[in-house]
């Protein structure tokens, strides 16, 4: 018997093309879920770093009676140059630092001679002998947030690898390029006139946290100062539950923020609600972070609050330890008073 060969058809190139498009429809369509669900994945992580931060500061409160703080400025048990950002013995580095055997980096805090200038330590190449790896290129997993896109670049010629800094409050903040958003209220009286910034509460008068070398905490509306003074449980008379005790921050947004030092810098970590969550000094959306205005990552006023690049919002950790995400367009008034341990008010609304 023959067999007959049927010959076989191929695909023309109108019905190639047409499978071709609809794969390239799927594909748009899909993208986006996945880079959705890529993002909650990275906010998630966010939050849960975030949590054991919220965690170790409990733990810290329990050895030492005290949030943890950061460094003495202008020292008077110290001879000459005693700043901040002085170099010198009296440098003991940040809130991190002092968290380190909270989350799990007990080996490296034990490395550090507290009695010494803990920032020059950590900026000494060699820190880790085996690797000689200078501290500052050196990324802690519990101090990154995966969704930020800016603290891979090198600023100034230093890596900012971390992502989170807690909060000076509702305080005042110096401006600079004559930007007056979130302007600076040192009488206390502008919110009577419907114009919001730092110290609505009376609280927080003292620019950008500075509590001087006695700590005075009366103008220090947040959980800690820029310099080395940190509040007691007892110093949240608003409630734990209703006062932010840190958050998310992109240091490539402020100058403090990217100092040297990045994590450990010394002058680096006071970020104030009183700026508004996510102002744009990053240089997004193609507007220059150095054009000398408010969206200058030099004005403190606009530069030095909480930042993230998740879409709408940051994340938070509040003083008894839990997490909330925040969005950008919060009540400002609202924000405030979660901002400020001992304002006294009732809560306008929620915010979570």
């Amino acid at each position: 018997m023959r067999n007959f060969l049927r010959k076989r058809r191929g695909f023309t190139l109108v019905e190639l093309l047409v499978v071709i498009a609809i794969i390239g429809i799927l594909v748009g369509l899909l993208l986006p879920a996945v880079q959705a669900a890529r993002e909650a994945a990275r906010r998630m992580q966010c939050g849960n770093n975030l949590k054991q931060i919220g965690l170790a500061i409990h733990n810290y409160e329990s050895a030492f009676k005290r949030f943890p703080h950061g460094t003495v400025d202008d020292d008077p048990r110290e001879v000459g140059a005693r700043r901040l950002w002085d170099g010198g013995n009296h440098r003991k580095g940040t809130v991190l630092v002092k968290l380190l055997p909270f989350i799990e980096q007990t080996a490296l805090y034990n490395s550090i001679d507290f009695n010494l200038d803990v920032e020059a330590q950590l900026n000494a190449t060699g820190v880790f002998a085996a690797t000689r790896t200078n501290m500052r290129n050196v990324a802690i997993p519990s101090f990154r947030c995966p969704s930020d896109g800016t603290s891979q670049r090198v600023l100034t010629q230093q890596n900012h690898l971390y992502n989170y800094s807690m909060s000076i409050g509702n305080q005042n903040m110096d401006g600079q390029f004559g930007c007056a958003q979130f302007r600076t209220n040192t009488a206390g009286a502008l919110r009577a006139s419907g114009i919001l910034g730092g110290n609505l509460f009376r609280n927080g008068g003292n620019g950008h946290g500075y509590s001087g070398p006695y700590n005075d905490s009366r103008n220090i509306s947040g959980v800690i100062s820029r310099c080395d003074w940190s509040a007691r449980f007892k110093d949240i008379t608003d409630g734990t539950s209703n006062v932010i005790a840190g958050g998310e921050i992109l240091p490539s947004c402020h100058d403090h923020h990217r100092g040297g030092g990045g994590w450990y810098n010394s002058n680096g970590q006071w970020t104030a609600t009183s700026v508004g969550i996510n102002f744009n000094t990053c240089g997004k959306r193609g507007i220059a972070d150095n054009a000398s205005n408010c969206n200058d990552f030099r004005s403190w006023n606009t530069s030095g609050g909480f930042k993230s690049d998740h879409t709408g919002g940051a994340s938070f950790i509040y003083a008894d330890a839990s997490v909330h995400f925040i969005p950008d367009s919060v009540d400002y008034l609202a924000y405030q008073q979660y901002g400020s341990r001992n304002d006294g008010e009732t809560l306008t609304l929620s915010i979570e």
